[in-house]
């Protein structure tokens, strides 16, 4: 073979070669499905599956991202990840034509960013991919970036290695300084020492609360977060100085504090407040034990001879909905209950009777996921008080409660309570949430997604700060 045949011969290889097509950039189309008219019973659906059953369904879960074994994910993959998650999944109050919405997204993507497969993940597209979801217009469907994901992820996820703390919640205290107790809850630290809610904490170990010149309130309350977790961290003895005002008049005194590690969530207690009147206050439903504990409480105030309780939930923004069921049982018996309906139809229920919440997939709820030691009924009048905080299950017990004759104080709630939402993982460590459920009550009519008392009453910190709980002062008028 001559030399010109050997040059040659790559050309005619090369010509006998299919040149590769450009793989497309165009998202592929999802199907969304139609919601059954007639869905049959199923025990446990993928969609319950995945959150850990009926036992641990909350108001906001938690589910893993897609597997997209991307070396380096793209704003392709992204687009694809919403797309999917939102056209299988979600099922909430929007009227959007969400096709018409992808599209417009994957148009405008493309026009804004070049390529789709070749666009990297930046704080532009993740700009870009906020915008989008908030197209839905649903308030608790929404893109998270990577950092908000993150945080999402790591407060549901495996606590980390246990700090000592003092076992308070606080706010700082409006255009002052210092920070208001919320909750110094019994048998942890604080309130060992004598602590309580509506104290002022004005210095620990001398270092003043104070606030900064040019300082926001997010400035102001990140240094205290910053101080009181530094002081607390190593688990010695504290100097706390702080101000109580009490029957008009404002003291300040200093008292010690040793902070500990505490092993499990704040649970609810109780105090009287006035003859025959019990404060029951519930700082989560995040936790087991919190409807046995509400329940006992009850009981023992109603043989102690107590006709009225107030039921504070300001600040509890929610948990396990089958501990919230749980609590209402208590005032509502039979009527408390809900129904998560959901797109492909396999609806759970959760509905207390005598003592256990059931729950059940589009049959009876015969499935007990919570049984109570010691059941009681509260017969005596009920006032509930929310505030801001208040979300999720917090406001699904109020509503619960407020539907069998519970007067409510306080302000409009958070405004989930009509929805079960999952925030799961995108392409690139972001996260997306989506509305999956709409909550109905046991005779099917659909619960509101906040609450507003009539009147409203502030929940003012600073009034808190200088000895007035207004909520609690016009629960007791």
């Amino acid at each position: 073979m001559t030399r010109a045949h050997l040059l040659l011969l790559p050309l005619l290889l090369a010509a006998c070669t299919s040149t590769p097509t450009p793989q497309s950039d165009d998202v592929p189309t999802v199907a969304r499905p139609t919601r059954p008219d007639q869905p049959s019973c199923a025990l446990t659906p993928a969609w319950l599956s995945d959150l850990g059953g009926p036992r641990g369904l909350m108001g906001v879960n938690l589910r893993p991202a897609p597997l997209r074994p991307q070396a380096t994910p793209s704003l392709f993959d992204e687009l694809l990840d919403v797309r999917e998650a939102i056209n299988l999944n979600y099922w909430g109050v929007s009227s959007v034509d969400l096709q018409a919405l992808h599209e417009q997204a994957e148009t405008a993507a493309r026009k804004a960013f070049g390529n789709l497969r070749a666009a990297p993940l930046t704080a532009q597209t993740d700009a870009f991919m906020n915008d989008y979801v908030d197209g839905v217009q649903d308030g608790h469907t929404y893109f998270l970036d990577a950092a908000g994901y993150r945080a999402f992820r790591d407060s549901l996820s495996a606590a980390p290695t246990p700090a000592p703390r003092l076992g308070v919640r606080w706010a700082p205290v409006p255009a002052e300084d210092g920070a208001v107790l919320l909750d110094a809850f019994p048998g942890w630290p604080a309130a060992q020492a004598g602590l309580t809610r509506g104290d002022t904490l004005l210095s620990v170990n001398g270092q003043p609360l104070n606030r900064q010149p040019g300082d926001s309130d997010q400035m102001h309350a990140a240094r205290l977060t910053a101080l009181l977790g530094q002081v607390s961290a190593a688990g010695e003895p504290v100097l706390v100085t702080y101000r109580r005002a009490q029957g008009g008049a404002e003291t300040t005194a200093s008292v010690s504090v040793t902070p500990r590690v505490l092993s499990s969530a704040p649970m609810p207690y109780a105090q009287a407040v006035a003859p025959g009147t019990l404060l029951l206050r519930l700082p989560t439903f995040a936790t087991g034990g919190v409807a046995d504990q509400v329940h006992a409480l009850l009981g023992d105030a109603q043989r102690a001879g107590a006709t009225r309780v107030i039921l504070d939930l300001r600040g509890n923004g929610g948990g396990l909905l089958s501990e919230a069921i749980g609590v209402a049982g208590a005032f509502a018996g039979d009527r408390a209950g809900e129904t998560i309906e959901t797109l492909d139809g396999q609806d759970v229920t959760f509905a207390y009777r005598g003592g256990q919440v059931l729950a059940g997939v589009n049959c009876a709820p015969t499935s007990p996921v919570l049984t109570l030691n010691s059941p009681a009924r509260w017969t005596g009048t009920v006032t509930v008080l929310v505030n801001a905080g208040s979300a999720s299950a917090s406001e699904i017990v109020a509503q619960l409660a407020a539907q069998t004759g519970a007067g409510l104080t306080g302000e409009p709630t958070y405004g989930v309570g009509n929805t079960v939402t999952v925030i799961g993982g995108l392409s690139g460590d972001r996260g997306l949430s989506v509305t999956i459920g709409r909550a109905n009550d046991l005779s099917g009519r659909p619960l509101h997604a906040s609450v507003t008392p009539t009147p409203v009453t502030a929940d003012d910190l600073r009034a808190l700060a200088h000895g007035h709980d207004l909520p609690l002062e016009a629960a007791l008028k």
